[in-house]
């Protein structure tokens, strides 16, 4: 009976063993599967695109007077940027204004500002009787503005690094015409956040200048950016 007993314990050992080992295997065999799972990779790539859209701005502001224009000195105020009240012009004195501009591009190239104007300096109620441009001085050769008692209308920029011509021409107190063209007064080769540039005017008449209280013109500015 012992015999048979110990025959059924040697059974369910061996039994035992078998089912632990089996066991052990399969989990063995789970690890191995799960490892291989997880080292296993997909990837994506994603490209990523955006536009930024071109931009530019240009303002002109007022300048109070007695303030400093290219050597010289405001005798009256701009009130905005879209007035130039250059007041009773005397034959003793010169009268001089300024306008502020202020310019904002993202171009990468930067931007160029250009001014003219639609005619003389003249009476609405004339074609004849105006008072003169600044005589013989142009924008490429701009020089020294007349004296009291002249007849004359003209305009500097402190820019003094332009991108045509000789870049610092205007520079100690240069002065040109008017014309009917585009012509260059600001300028910048790259892009800019609020940058200023002070442009002047000055006028002068002569004993024979016409009375009148009707002389005017408009000026018009224009920026390009190089994007």
């Amino acid at each position: 009976m012992s015999k048979f007993i110990k025959a059924n314990i040697d059974i369910i050992l061996v039994s035992g063993i078998g089912i632990i080992l089996l066991i052990s295997g399969m989990i063995s065999v789970c690890n191995k599967i799960a490892v291989d799972y997880v080292s296993a990779a997909t990837t994506a790539n994603v490209a990523v695109t955006a536009t930024v859209a071109q931009s530019e701005e240009l303002t002109v502001g007022a300048v109070a007077s007695s303030q400093s224009v290219n050597g010289e000195t405001t005798t009256v105020a701009t009130t905005d940027g879209a007035n130039l009240p250059l007041g009773t012009i005397s034959v003793s004195s010169n009268t001089v204004a300024a306008h502020d501009l202020t310019m904002t591009t993202n171009a990468s190239s930067g931007y160029t500002v250009y001014v003219k104007y639609d005619h003389e300096l003249r009476r609405t109620s004339s074609t004849t009787q105006d008072i003169d441009d600044l005589a013989t001085h142009t924008n490429a050769t701009p020089g020294s503005f007349s004296g009291a008692g002249t007849e004359a209308f003209g305009y500097t920029t402190e820019d003094f690094t332009l991108g045509t011509g000789t870049p610092n021409r205007f520079s100690s107190d240069k002065w040109a015409a008017f014309t009917t063209g585009d012509l260059e007064v600001a300028y910048h080769d790259s892009y800019v956040s609020a940058t200023t540039t002070r442009i002047g005017y000055q006028a002068g008449i002569s004993t024979e200048t016409i009375a009148g209280t009707d002389y005017g013109c408009q000026i018009t500015y224009t920026m390009t950016s190089s994007f």
